[in-house]
């Protein structure tokens, strides 16, 4: 008798792993430089399923060839770790941001990591919307997609918005991942035009 159940299982739609694709793109273009990529790195003993991934130096300080690879806000961070969860499919939210903080204080503990050792992101595909930036905290940086709060407890959490980040070298690779198709269109015209052809 055949297995019904089977059949449908193998004809579920899969569901993409953003921060594994993101992961890779990363790797290729950091790897390079000493900073090593993990994606599906666990913050905690027995942690659940998170679309996060871990940016850690092999330097002592972030170089000048490093920096001109990493996007704004992350590339200003003294932080020997930075770790990434991204969210393409969801918009930024109190849950999201309340997920992040935790991943943020328990990979710190599992890793005996000083607060200024490690600098969680938030990195959103999807603009956050004004009134969720404001009841949160959040706030505009000198850096165009960078925001951040004063908040206690939350404050740990950057907040990048890739739809927002300036058109500069360094925030093209991750504006690839843009929610709007003219932001992924122009990003990828961009790096085209920088001669940077494929990453395959």
């Amino acid at each position: 008798m055949p297995n019904k159940n089977k059949s449908e299982d193998s004809t579920a739609p899969q569901k993409t792993l953003w921060h594994r694709l993101l992961a890779r793109l990363l790797e290729l273009i950091l790897s390079p430089l000493d900073i090593e990529v993990q994606p599906d790195v666990s913050v905690m003993t027995d942690p659940p399923e998170a679309d996060i991934l871990l940016l850690r130096r092999k330097t002592g300080s972030w170089t000048k060839a490093q920096r001109a690879h990493l996007p704004d806000g992350i590339r200003d961070s003294e932080a020997s770790h930075i770790l990434i969860e991204f969210k393409y499919t969801e918009s930024f939210n109190e849950a999201a941001l309340g997920q992040a903080t935790g991943y943020d204080v328990f990979f710190k503990r599992s890793k005996k990591l000083a607060a200024n050792k490690l600098q969680t992101v938030l990195v959103s595909a999807k603009k956050p919307e004004a009134k969720t930036l404001t009841s949160l905290g959040y706030e505009a940086t000198a850096y165009p997609g960078v925001y951040r709060t004063q908040y206690p407890i939350i404050k740990n959490v950057l907040l990048l918005s890739l739809n927002e980040l300036s058109n500069e070298p360094q925030n093209l690779w991750i504006k690839c991942f843009a929610s709007r198709k003219k932001v992924k269109k122009e990003a990828f015209k961009k790096l085209d035009e920088l001669g940077f052809v494929s990453i395959a």
